[in-house]
């Protein structure tokens, strides 16, 4: 139950599909929306509590780069084909006016969730897709139109120039990028070493250029993320082709270049960086969510979307956007309908805090969500003071902040004024502080002042992202502050003797294990779970002995069943073992040995105190 709060920020070890779970939907033309949170769906499978679920996501932005994120991908070439002629509404995956720009996948019904009750989700692995063809993953990035780079800069031009036109433009009437204001696309591969993905290593970069996509209109922006960019060659390192020009078959030959952003006509603007550096891979859901209730407000101002738009985040989740949601994470919501009907999507290889450029590494990728549902008539202390999602790591509460938590209600007369309203770092910190002022005072049980004073002093406050519409601010809550272990709080900028990284204590204290089991529905004390584990590793009935004989009892049996598995004729501990158990600390030496380095200690095993057993 407690895995959850292992953490890895990359992938898995190896890029082969996940280890196998209850149940496993696939990404296809079926399965998935283009944009929207549509509340009339119906769900596309169905999964009991505590059962886990493998799911495919295909990622938003394939189509910058046809021949290594779409092409000999089967579902995805389904899900992207756009056939000359045909309107967005009329393509196999349809896309409305007015949604988003994310192909999510579900909705999943969860059984018996209802309104008021919490599901509970555990990320447990997380796989990039590798493309057939190639055998390779690939993603982009954008710096897209709503980047912070079009909101920011001096109109002197001095140091950081004022960029020409808004924030949801970068070119003049005529189509034609102004200088400074072009979009570049970078596409990226991940690095493989040995059987690892290690890096993301930038390929070639290029400028939007403006188009006419296969509908006949006209796009100058990247704003439309079907769009297939038609890259005459299938291009590698330093531009090198890596194969013959690109053939695109009908449903990926209808965009034409009109010109490259700068009046060159029927090109591609490739630019020229040296891009010798690479990318550390945080692999993480940009979008988990439970469906709104709400989400048929969208419609009003935009009639026919079809759902809300899938780009703002709000009270049930949706794009939060925050690369802590990766393997070895949990996230709670609120059910606002019946069977949860859970939406994943915008998987991201990487991404660094605010998004600033628009997006992150956008990839396809695939997860493994173990869910467990929680009614509302027995809700874990946890999640009672929530009013909006909650994520949990091995070490922190993560709480998420909006600039307007419930968007769709707020501005229920026209949601998509969002994108103007919600565009403020003030009001995200404001619903930050308070939903974990709320939290800090209703779980740890701590008075106002000592709320404020422990968000002072230990609450990191961060910009989620400046991208999305409805701003997002996180507070990260270290549960080392309410643990009663006296173990020092190992900061990432403190390196140890050997020069590597020390990393944050991840035990947790008696408090903590008690919140940690009543969440669970387990009401017996830590103190009658280590009487019961005694007795299983024992095999004895008799009256629990005090704490120093239980260490000692409890570490020689686990020990002596070292000892009988490795070495059966022997009585002694292995040599190999106890040298090792000395090395690391886990075994105090015994005086007048070559191991005896502390005369103030009595020779023992301290695997208890360790927390190693």
């Amino acid at each position: 139950m407690l895995s959850h709060l292992l953490v890895a920020l990359g992938f898995a070890s190896d890029p082969s599909p996940p280890t196998p779970a209850d149940h496993y939907l696939p990404a296809t033309v079926d399965t998935v929306k283009w944009g929207i949170f549509d509340g009339d769906a119906e769900p596309v499978m169905s999964m009991k509590s505590g059962e886990t679920v493998t799911v495919e996501v295909v990622s938003h932005h394939s189509a910058h780069d046809y021949a290594k994120m779409i092409r000999g991908d089967p579902a995805v070439e389904a899900i992207y084909a756009w056939y000359k002629g045909e309107s967005l509404t009329e393509k196999a995956t349809p896309k409305t006016p007015g949604s988003g720009v994310h192909i999510c996948t579900g909705p999943i019904e969860v059984e018996g969730a209802e309104p008021g009750d919490y599901v509970q989700v555990e990320i447990q692995e997380l796989y990039p897709r590798v493309n057939p063809e190639s055998g390779k993953t690939y993603g982009t990035n954008s710096q897209k139109f709503a980047g912070y780079q079009f909101r920011v800069g001096h109109e002197d031009e001095s140091d950081y120039p004022k960029r020409v036109g808004t924030v949801w433009a970068s070119s003049d009437e005529n189509g034609t990028h102004t200088e400074g204001v072009q979009e570049a696309i970078t596409v990226f591969e991940f690095v493989t070493a040995g059987d690892k993905m290690a890096w993301g290593k930038p390929v070639h970069m290029y400028a939007f250029p403006t188009i006419e996509d296969a509908g006949g209109t006209i796009r100058t922006y990247d704003g439309m993320p079907g769009v297939v960019i038609p890259h005459k060659y299938n291009y590698g390192y330093n531009m090198v082709p890596i194969d013959g020009p690109v053939t695109y078959p009908p449903g990926f030959d209808g965009t034409t270049i009109i010109h490259d952003g700068s009046g060159n006509s029927g090109v591609i603007n490739y630019l020229d960086a040296g891009l010798e550096w690479k990318v550390a891979l945080r692999p993480h859901l940009g979008i988990l969510a439970v469906m709104p209730a709400n989400s048929a407000n969208y419609e009003n101002g935009n009639p026919g979307v079809g759902g809300a738009n899938t780009i703002p985040p709000s009270r049930f989740g949706g794009n939060i956007d925050n690369w802590r949601i990766g393997k070895g994470a949990t996230m709670y919501y609120k059910v606002e309908v019946d069977g949860a009907m859970l939406v994943v999507g915008d998987t991201h290889a990487a991404q660094g805090d605010s998004e600033l450029a628009g997006t992150a590494m956008e990839t396809s990728m695939t997860a493994k969500l173990k869910v467990t549902l929680h009614k509302a008539a027995s809700l874990p202390s946890l999640v009672k003071p929530l009013t909006g999602p909650l994520l949990e790591t091995y070490d922190s509460f993560v709480i998420s902040g909006f600039a307007v938590p419930d968007y769709l209600d707020t501005l229920a007369d026209k949601p998509s004024a969002i994108f103007a309203e919600g565009a403020s770092v003030d009001l995200a910190l404001a619903d930050a502080f308070v939903k974990s002022r709320r939290f800090l005072m209703s779980y740890f049980e701590v008075t106002e002042e000592e709320s404020i004073v422990i968000m002072s002093t230990s609450v990191d406050f961060g910009i989620t992202q400046i991208v999305d519409g409805n701003w997002g601010v996180h507070a990260i809550i270290p549960k080392w502050v309410f643990s009663e272990d006296m173990v020092p709080y190992d900061y990432k900028c403190t390196q140890n003797p050997a020069g590597t990284m020390k990393t944050r204590s991840r035990r947790l204290d008696v408090d903590g294990r008690k919140r940690k089991l009543q969440g669970y529905g387990v009401q017996l004390d830590p103190e009658q779970i280590a009487e019961a584990l005694f007795r299983r590793v024992t095999h004895l009935n008799n009256i629990l002995p005090t704490h120093e004989e239980l260490m000692h009892k409890w570490v020689d049996a686990k020990i002596a069943t070292v000892e009988k598995v490795l070495h059966p004729e022997r009585e002694p501990i292995p040599s190999a073992i106890k040298k090792a158990l000395l090395k690391s600390g886990a075994m105090t030496p015994v005086h007048g040995t070559k191991y005896d380095q502390d005369e103030d200690r009595p020779g023992e095993i301290e695997l208890f105190n360790k927390g190693l057993i």
